[in-house]
């Protein structure tokens, strides 16, 4: 139930700029999905963290930050606070070591009008935090397959309240990389019951 796949028909390979491949057989349970949100952990408050890896993992973030925000006016300062409210999972997807999801909040802290908010994934290093992901999304999703030892995932970005796009991760080289594209589309609710989902592949772009 809430599992919805495409077909291998559909598994078409996308020629256009910048694009994937499509996976055949795609399934997503999207009752599954999960949200980070502001009843998680943060950063200037988790227990789970050394006082030298929070601020190592606070830089960061601040890193990322850093432009886009300073662009829109805010001062050093500012930037630090938002970042140190970031919201954190700590979640083993392979090898056995826990990962740390984070998620930006707030208009402030770069979300848009749909709640797509910038989504870390960053591993513990001998140097510091490696970054396995680097996107913006509204929910994420843990696959039940796997890829070089590492849980694949599907995360959601919303295009309109009702239309979605879903982007597969799978993990090789060290990092989570796309490995397929697909658009969600809800119908409206019937007895405020949520309806499946209908997917299908992105559409590719024309070389303009």
């Amino acid at each position: 139930m809430g599992k919805i796949k495409v077909s291998a028909a559909f598994a078409l390979a996308v020629v256009s700029l910048g694009a994937v491949a499509l996976t055949a057989d795609f399934s997503w349970s999207w009752r599954n999905q999960e949200v980070i949100g502001r009843t998680d952990i943060s950063l200037n408050n988790t227990s789970r963290l050394t006082e030298p890896e929070r601020g190592t993992l606070l830089d960061a973030i601040v890193l990322r930050l850093q432009k886009p925000m300073s662009e829109r006016g805010y001062d050093d300062e500012r930037i630090r606070e938002i970042a140190s409210t970031t919201r954190l999972r700590f979640l083993d997807l392979g090898e056995g070591r826990a990962v740390i999801m984070a998620t930006s909040l707030g208009l402030e802290g770069g979300c848009d009008a749909l709640a797509n908010c910038p989504f870390w994934i960053f591993r513990r290093a001998k140097d510091g935090y490696v970054s396995l992901l680097d996107t913006v999304a509204a929910s994420y999703t843990i696959q039940p397959t796997s890829t070089n030892g590492f849980s694949d995932l599907v995360m959601l970005r919303y295009l309109s309240a009702g239309n979605g796009r879903l982007t597969l991760y799978q993990y090789a080289d060290g990092k989570y990389a796309e490995a397929g594209c697909y658009t969600a589309a809800w119908a409206a609710p019937k007895d405020s019951e949520l309806q499946e989902p209908a997917l299908a592949p992105c559409q590719s772009e024309q070389p303009k």
